[in-house]
């Protein structure tokens, strides 16, 4: 149940824009134990649930270029095929350490960002 709630706090921050597919990972590996890999799998599950839930809103306003969309997913379900092979051949823990650095340097740029952007306002 601990699982179910944290999940749907997450869901909320992910709709709001907070990089809630990071926040997922670091909940199951760090608090739940769980592989890297795994965690990884279940964050993919989520965003998925979470994009096709966006498509149809999306779609229902008409917003969406079909022909980009489509070629744009070809070449992530490409890259996504390498990927996979790519990570199964890497060993987990620099796997972690390469999603922390990640996740470091996004919230560093996002911080940078922010803090430009209140600068500019005063």
């Amino acid at each position: 149940m601990k699982t179910v709630i944290i999940s749907l706090i997450i869901a909320i921050l992910s709709g709001m824009g907070v990089g809630g597919g990071g926040l997922l990972v670091i909940y199951l590996t760090l608090f739940e134990g769980t592989e890297q890999m795994i965690a990884q799998g279940t964050n993919l599950a989520f965003f998925i649930i979470a994009a096709v839930a966006s498509t149809l809103f999306s779609a229902k306003k008409k917003k969406i270029k079909w022909k980009l969309t489509l070629i744009m997913s070809a070449a992530g379900v490409a890259a996504a095929f390498w990927g996979v092979k790519l990570a199964g051949e890497t060993d987990p823990t620099f796997l972690q350490k390469l999603f922390g650095g990640m996740l470091v340097l996004s919230g560093s740029a996002s911080l940078i960002s922010g803090i430009a952007k209140i600068s500019k306002k005063s």
